[in-house]
């Protein structure tokens, strides 16, 4: 929380330590510096992390209003005429 996190969680389906970070609206690749908290509380995980001889790595990603989709289909939907998204 002091490095800027919003939250943080330990996640229930595997061994994942999470926390959410705020800052601009729309990709983190446009973002100043200063609108994001992104690095500081990866760089205090990683502190944590390492003073209780846990391993580790940072992956920063952004949420979706999507959800799963499907990427693959046997037999496949799309056709010469008609292709649907991801051509599937």
């Amino acid at each position: 929380e002091e490095a800027g996190a919003c939250c943080g969680y330990l996640s229930g389906a595997g061994p994942t330590v999470m926390a959410l970070t705020s800052g601009a609206s729309g990709d983190i690749f446009t973002q100043r510096e200063k609108e994001r908290t992104d690095f500081s509380v990866a760089k205090a995980m990683m502190q944590v992390a390492q003073a209780y001889n846990v391993k580790g790595r940072i992956v920063v990603t952004q949420g979706t209003q999507e959800g799963a989709r499907v990427v693959k289909v046997e037999p496949p939907f799309s056709t010469a005429d008609i292709t649907f998204r991801d051509n599937v």
